[in-house]
């Protein structure tokens, strides 16, 4: 008689669900590569979504200080120093409570896909990567949408790589970070252009490759005619759990299999990916289709320099 094979058996050393998912987390943390390539950035503000309360909520910006005026210090008391103020807004922010879940075969396919050696325990992480930087990008989709005046070029332009330095001098410090989201057809194309040094994504840090001082990261949800371009900080990200959510189970379905008993392991995380400078207004539960709609994004930011995130249309 066989023994039948169960998820536990894939989970290895680490079988208790709970236990995994903390480990998911710390490990989705570690590989995402919104967070790699400096795109993302994590901070208390944003970390407080996965407090609970609503899933959409605002958070704060700081608008830059004018450095433009001081005052030349005195020897007399009575002369009092002008002062300035900091000052700021909110926009509002989408938290993404998800989940999903694997039977047996399914999960041995997942496993298959990212690493047979690794398990679950690379698995998940990996798929919850994917998932996240969907959703951000589906989001930088949407408020380009919203926001015309982030995009240059049209698609009968040849493809220059001079175009990305010419937009990134539209933002408040060029020098920055950047990261290129781009299609695979275009990501053939900076490889012929940089044949000798180009640092593929196995090379580089988790799913992120380089071309010329660029991070690269691969995404089809915005074609072959258009580049975008991201800089340090563009998305304010957390990923976690919100408080009285279990992160990931274990159910047994005796009438799975056609009565012959089947199981499924589920795992759940909540995700925020803001694009800075733009309050999301649409439903709590979107799609990546509804993420990338113009309609569902306002506009907050009144200074285009510090959104941190432009396109360029190009020929395919």
């Amino acid at each position: 008689m066989n023994t039948q094979t169960r998820i536990a058996d894939l989970v290895g050393a680490v079988p208790n669900p709970g236990a995994m998912s903390n480990l998911v987390i710390a490990k989705y943390r570690v590989n995402n590569s919104l967070i790699s390539s400096g795109v993302a950035v994590t901070g208390p503000d944003v970390d407080l979504l996965m407090t609970g309360g609503a899933q959409i909520q605002s958070l704060s910006y700081i608008n830059k200080v004018d450095t433009t005026t001081f005052n030349h210090s005195s020897d007399d008391f009575d002369e009092k120093g002008a002062t300035g103020k900091v000052t700021g807004g909110t926009y509002m922010a989408l938290r993404s409570d998800i989940n999903w879940g694997w039977a047996f075969t399914d999960l041995t396919r997942i496993i298959t896909k990212y690493d047979t050696k690794g398990g679950v325990a690379s698995a998940i992480p990996m798929y919850w990567s994917e998932v996240g930087e969907n959703i951000a990008v589906a989001s930088m989709k949407g408020v380009l949408a919203k926001a015309t005046s982030l995009t240059t070029g049209v698609v009968a332009d040849a493809f220059d790589p001079d175009k990305l330095i010419d937009a990134a001098a539209t933002m408040d410090d060029p020098r920055a970070q950047k990261t290129l989201f781009v299609s695979r057809k275009t990501f053939a194309k900076l490889q012929k252009l940089q044949r000798n040094d180009f640092i593929p994504p196995s090379a580089a840090n988790f799913n992120i490759g380089r071309f010329e001082g660029y991070n690269i990261i691969i995404t089809e949800i915005f074609g072959d005619t258009k580049t975008v371009m991201a800089t340090e900080g563009a998305i304010a990200f957390s990923a976690g759990l919100v408080p009285g959510v279990v992160g990931m189970e274990l159910s047994r379905d005796p009438n799975g299999g056609n009565g012959g008993g089947g199981e499924i392991l589920r795992t759940r995380l909540s995700i925020v990916a803001a694009p800075q400078g733009f309050s999301y207004v649409g439903a709590v539960k979107p799609s990546l289709t509804q993420l990338g709609t113009a309609a569902n994004w306002a506009k907050v930011a009144t200074d285009d320099s510090f959104i941190g995130i432009r396109a360029i249309n190009h020929a395919a």
